[in-house]
């Protein structure tokens, strides 16, 4: 045992190469420079004091006028909150400019309005000034409201399911899933909580972009030709064979977890700086409108953040087996682009079969979607985890008898 952990310290140790230290700096280049122009360039707010600030101090500007809209949604916030909205100059200024909240502009009153707006909207759904108006019967109490927005919840989730068309559920499945919509707890917490936001939207975003950099650093592991590869010393011991592939690909997956953290971490710095990470508590409804799981922000974060890590060892076992298959650094880097440019693809559709896909684990759907075995509600989550297992224990079988078989010549 203790020479099976020296050899993954080493193996770890080799992987830490030119190819891996250039892709950690470029993940971290990207990572800032992407936030900082885009958020820079697209972002404005209409401030406390009603003026407009732009660029990247938008967001701390949002963040400050926010600060009277914190608190609990119930009946007397909603009322405070239509009076307050109505003899704001947000509200007039909106009014007069029809573009801004289409153009990247920013209200202190989209945290909150929009929540209601969806109860309205349901499916069809968007920003924009047209979504953010209080002048709605089913606000004259919170029981109203509430109700309005499990239905809207119930028409979006229907309407999703009829669009894939892959299993339309039963009519004791809809009466399961309207009492599990109406089991969400209300009132809802409500907090300013955009910094948070573009975490997981740029998260998103930079997922797959990720993928391709892992690609390039695990694609070297069991490869003949490269640094920290294979060679005939390796091979040469009988015993020595299965102690090195378990070594290896104990260490491929450590490194694959290191550079998920600093991705993550990178992300968390960075949207932290400008947008702040504000809002951990607030109810993940005001952010995933159609989510039925009674958690807050900070909660869905972390079981995307988790779902996102899943997905990031499948797609590092993979990058395992097609090393070994190819014993060739370079090959192995191609058909690894060719397999995330498959997986986008087929993550593409609409279909539910999408969900099944490695590079979905990462995704908002982590906490809005699920599947119903039966008569049973399976979160997304909870697949997600169960088919990383699955996944991961084939290619590890696959891996080890192709490793059986290799030879350097």
């Amino acid at each position: 045992m203790k020479d099976l952990i020296k050899l993954i310290k080493l193996e770890y140790r080799k992987m830490w190469n030119g190819i891996s230290i250039v892709s950690v700096s470029a993940l971290s280049i990207l990572t800032i420079v992407f936030a900082v122009v885009t958020l820079n360039i697209q972002q404005r707010v209409l401030d406390k004091n009603g003026d407009i600030v732009s660029g990247l101090s938008a967001f701390r500007a949002l963040k400050e006028s926010a600060e009277d809209l914190e608190g609990v949604m119930d009946g007397e916030y909603i009322q405070n909150l239509i009076e307050k909205y109505n003899a704001s100059y947000d509200k007039e200024f909106l009014e007069e400019n029809r573009g801004f909240l289409g153009t990247g502009g920013m209200t202190k009153y989209i945290i909150t309005n929009y929540v209601i707006n969806y109860a309205y909207y349901g499916p069809y759904m968007s920003n924009g000034n047209d979504k953010i108006g209080l002048d709605y019967a089913f606000l004259s109490s919170e029981e109203s409201f509430y109700q309005k927005y499990k239905e809207a919840v119930l028409e979006q989730l229907l309407y999703v399911n009829e669009w894939n068309g892959l299993f339309p559920y039963t009519k004791e499945q809809i009466s399961i899933l309207q009492k599990r919509i109406n089991a969400v707890k209300t009132p809802f917490k409500v907090a300013y909580h955009t910094g948070l936001a573009n975490l997981n939207s740029y998260y998103g975003m930079e997922y797959l972009a990720f993928f391709i950099l892992l690609v390039f650093c695990i694609a070297g592991c069991y490869a003949k030709d490269s640094t920290n590869g294979i060679d005939e010393l390796v091979l040469s011991s009988r015993y020595g064979r299965k102690k090195d592939l378990k070594a290896r690909w104990i260490a491929a997956n450590l490194f694959a977890i290191t550079m998920y953290l600093i991705f993550v971490g990178g992300l968390i710095i960075v949207h932290g700086a400008i947008g702040s990470l504000h809002g951990l508590g607030a109810s993940a409804q005001t952010v995933w409108f159609e989510c039925i799981l009674n958690l807050n922000v900070g909660a869905a974060l972390l079981i995307i953040s988790l779902g996102g890590l899943a997905g990031t060892l499948v797609m590092t076992n993979i990058m395992c087996f097609l090393s070994i298959k190819t014993k060739n650094f370079k090959i192995s880097v191609i058909m690894g682009i060719v397999v995330v440019g498959l997986l986008r693809k087929g993550a593409s559709t609409y279909s539910q079969i999408r969900l099944l896909n490695p590079t979905q684990f990462g995704g908002s759907e982590l906490v809005t979607a699920f599947l119903f075995i039966g008569k049973t509600i399976i979160p997304y989550f909870v697949i997600v985890f169960l088919l990383s297992t699955i996944y991961i224990a084939l290619l590890w079988l696959a891996a080890r008898l192709s490793y059986k078989n290799y030879y350097v010549n």
